[in-house]
């Protein structure tokens, strides 16, 4: 059985509701950080600001891939592939220690870097291997 492109009714009414609960949540974000301290708020920004700055990094580096995967196909090795994922994800190690100044601190500072580290390195692979794919290997 097919369902209808516009939904139902359940559904426009879930839609305006998780719209709300959405505008909600913005709206106390906003007035949380109009009320902390200034040194509190600037904290946050400046995490926000160095998080876009790795992930920025993190997206860009295995497309510069593209320039020389032929290169590495020719090589006829899974290990010059494994290296290759192995530098990247080191790139994005030290990217991350320059921005953070310095290692994690907490038990949740190490899983948030922990898990954005295995992110960009699943990244990395998938990108690398769609490179790859691309260009005939």
């Amino acid at each position: 059985m097919m369902e209808s492109p516009g939904g139902g009714i359940l559904g426009r009414v879930a839609e305006k509701v998780l719209s709300l609960i959405g505008l909600a949540l913005v709206v106390l974000c906003g007035v949380a950080l109009y009320r902390m301290e200034p040194q509190t708020r600037q904290a946050i920004w400046e995490g926000i600001w160095r998080t876009v700055v790795w992930v920025v990094i993190a997206t860009a580096l295995p497309w510069v891939t593209r320039f020389f995967v032929s290169r590495i196909l020719e090589v006829g090795s899974n290990w010059a592939g494994v290296i290759l994922l192995a530098a990247f994800t080191l790139v994005d190690l030290l990217a991350g220690l320059i921005l953070m100044k310095g290692w994690p601190s907490g038990g949740w500072g190490w899983t948030a870097a922990l898990t954005a580290l295995a992110v960009a390195g699943l990244y990395n692979y998938l990108v690398t291997e769609y490179l790859a794919q691309q260009a005939g290997g």
